[in-house]
């Protein structure tokens, strides 16, 4: 049974992401996919279900990511069918936004779902 309030498209983007409230440095990743309160993003590192985040997430415009904070969920284990490297999905519940980005991240959602309804009407 579908447990998610609101719909998740496919976006695969880079982010960056790192343990909040430490002082690591951001390590690279990116995303698989979005919603208006969750991602999954692949790394990899292995991030335990209840640590809290900080993810930049490049939306491709030319005003640099955007920041949100989340907490994990869920990680699980994928092997790279290519490289046959060790990775790592981890779904985010989202919790905050930074202010001028939450309008950039939903706009950028909402563009998708429009994309995705109009592909969906046209068949």
């Amino acid at each position: 049974m579908e447990r998610r309030r609101y719909p998740r498209f496919e976006l695969k983007v880079n982010a960056k992401f790192k343990v909040a409230d430490q002082r690591h440095a951001f390590e690279a990743g990116h995303t698989k996919n979005i919603s208006a309160e969750g991602l999954c993003f692949e790394s990899d590192k292995k991030l335990d279900a209840g640590t809290c985040v900080d993810i930049e997430i490049a939306l491709g415009d030319k005003k640099g990511p955007v920041g949100v904070t989340g907490e994990v969920r869920w990680s699980e284990e994928v092997t790279d069918p290519k490289t046959r490297q060790k990775k790592y999905i981890n779904g985010i519940k989202l919790l905050n936004i930074s202010g001028s980005d939450e309008g950039r991240f939903l706009k950028y959602y909402c563009d998708k779902m429009v994309e995705k309804l109009s592909d969906y009407l046209k068949m």
